[in-house]
């Protein structure tokens, strides 16, 4: 029981250190962290006419590593799955700054709500996702039951 919580601080504790870089139409790169505030996120929902965000992958489900080919089919099915919702999906990148985690390939959602976020990360067996509210902080949101 012990070990279980110290792997599970040890997950939540580098995913709160993941830098989470958004590519966005025109050529500008954010850069959202766990918790903080992030103006440059505020002008993306304004721009967008939207009151929420969503930061999705589908590599690594259960933060088991897999091969490139997996983690990229995966991450593709997830964009199609969205893409056929209608919804606009802008590449992403999860960065550990460490180095000690291969950068994840992700997809960042303008206008996602969470519960559907959570759907959609939860059918690719993701631990966590992230999501902005209208203040535009990126949280932390768990989807294992048993957090």
């Amino acid at each position: 029981m012990q070990q279980a919580r110290a792997q599970a601080a040890e997950l939540e504790a580098a995913y709160r250190r993941t830098h989470y870089e958004i590519q966005v139409p025109g050529g500008e790169l954010v850069t959202l962290r766990v918790d903080a505030a992030s103006a440059a996120l505020q002008r993306v929902h304004a721009r967008c006419g939207v009151s929420c965000s969503a930061f999705l992958t589908a590599w690594n489900p259960r933060s088991a590593q897999q091969s490139r080919a997996l983690n990229a089919s995966a991450n593709e099915a997830l964009r199609a799955r969205l893409a056929a919702l209608g919804l606009d999906c802008w590449p992403g990148l999860g960065r550990d700054p460490r180095g000690a985690w291969p950068a994840e390939e992700s997809l960042f959602v303008p206008g996602l709500e969470l519960a559907a976020a959570s759907f959609h990360a939860r059918h690719f067996g993701q631990n966590a996702l992230l999501h902005a509210a209208a203040d535009a902080v990126p949280r932390l949101v768990w989807l294992l039951e048993e957090r």
